[in-house]
């Protein structure tokens, strides 16, 4: 006999009240992991910016960010 099977025998065999608490103490302890929270709006924004000005640095009046301008900025220079 599988240990499952006893435990669902035990648990069928508990009043309603002791049923619920356990079932709310498997739904805590089962529930996903927090989302992490969004960064803060001044953070994105400024992400955004650093962006665009990237963008702006690597224009070049063709299609495409030349491979030197994406060395450079994987690098920081």
């Amino acid at each position: 006999m599988s240990t499952l099977t006893n435990i669902e025998r035990t648990v069928t065999s508990l009043p309603p009240s002791q049923q619920r608490s356990l079932l709310v103490w498997l739904q805590a302890a089962l529930a996903p992991s927090p989302v992490p929270t969004a960064k803060p709006r001044a953070v994105r924004e400024a992400w955004l910016q650093s962006l665009a000005e990237r963008r702006e640095r690597g224009r070049t009046g063709k299609t495409g960010t030349p491979l030197q301008q994406v060395m450079d900025d994987l690098r920081g220079d």
